[in-house]
């Protein structure tokens, strides 16, 4: 996978725009993704819709001071109002609808976060991303946000790192002793990738109860949004659900968050506890990986060792995006 696609630069996909909380009805935000000037609102219904942010009309932004009519949204400018698939549905001081739209995106809520479906060629999209039974599960604690990052770098670098297995003991020594691929399976838009770790998790084993070995899987929904599963066995079995997400601002820059639940294994609020420790440890984890993203180039042909962990597996799955 080239890291310059001058004709589809941006991947295909789901990606995350924002938080199902940070969206309140009535609401209008003005967002900039894949180079693009946009506007999220929640129209009365509830529904939550995405379009680009200019009225044809005379240009206005309709994220500075745009308002909400039912379902649509009105232009602070002229008054003219877009519907939440682009069309327009009311010039006030004329006694028709000009035959024109706006581009709209593909929405959907899941999982407590908002997530659009970029399509260079504004395609529908032919798959979803899945509802995680744990994120309303009473077991889990609430999954919450641990920080974002607008970092200077590329889907294609934050994918590779993403799967990098030798990097997790070199870099991130203070969490990772060692780890190892055990499996990949891809099907379509999914890329699955099992690992067994040895971490180095000093302060959480005291007397065996959480243990240093343990398995994570994680699933890849398109190139942005990914779920990972870590489990170790011990006294008690911990669980911990992590979702990584990336979405390009423009050309040169991610926008990266990480989302963080635990399986509930201790008594009340030692869960909480666990939860705080194990949220330091990923915030502390992947402020290394900053640096090295910012920097580091994207190498068309690698030098590459088993033990690197199935990166080039990842750009040939992730290529299908592009296309």
């Amino acid at each position: 996978m080239d890291a310059n696609h001058d004709q589809n630069p941006f991947p295909n996909s789901w990606f995350r725009i924002g938080c199902t909380q940070e969206l309140a009805p009535r609401q209008v935000i003005p967002l900039h993704y894949f180079g693009k000037e946009l506007v999220l609102f929640r129209a009365e219904d509830g529904t939550a819709h995405v379009l680009d942010a200019h009225c044809p009309h005379l240009g206005a932004h309709l994220g500075y001071n745009g308002t909400i009519i039912k379902d649509t949204i009105r232009c602070p400018y002229h008054g003219w109002r877009w519907q939440g698939n682009g069309h327009c549905a009311e010039v006030p001081y004329i006694n028709k609808t000009p035959q024109t739209k706006l581009r709209s995106y593909p929405v959907r809520e899941v999982n407590g976060l908002i997530m659009l479906y970029y399509h260079q060629e504004g395609q529908m999209p032919t798959w979803e991303i899945p509802a995680i039974a744990e994120y309303t599960c009473k077991q889990w604690t609430p999954l919450q946000p641990i920080r974002t990052w607008k970092a200077r770098t590329t889907l294609q670098n934050y994918l590779d790192n993403s799967v990098d297995v030798a990097h997790l003991s070199q870099l991130h020594q203070q969490t990772f002793r060692s780890a190892k691929t055990e499996q990949i399976e891809i099907n379509g838009p999914i890329f699955s990738h099992t690992m067994s770790q040895h971490y180095n998790l000093s302060s959480l084993s005291v007397g065996g109860l959480i243990p240093e070995k343990g398995r994570v899987t994680t699933t890849y929904y398109g190139p942005g949004y990914d779920v990972s599963f870590y489990w170790t066995q011990g006294k008690i079995k911990l669980g911990l659900l992590q979702i990584f997400t990336g979405t390009p601002i423009d050309h040169n820059c991610l926008e990266i968050q990480i989302f963080l639940s635990v399986k509930k294994s201790l008594p009340g609020p030692l869960n909480t506890v666990l939860a705080a420790l194990l949220k330091k440890d990923t915030l502390a984890a992947f402020e290394q990986d900053i640096p090295i993203l910012e920097h580091k180039i994207y190498c068309n042909n690698p030098i590459l060792y088993k033990e690197d962990g199935p990166i080039m597996q990842c750009r040939q799955w992730a290529s299908q995006f592009y296309q």
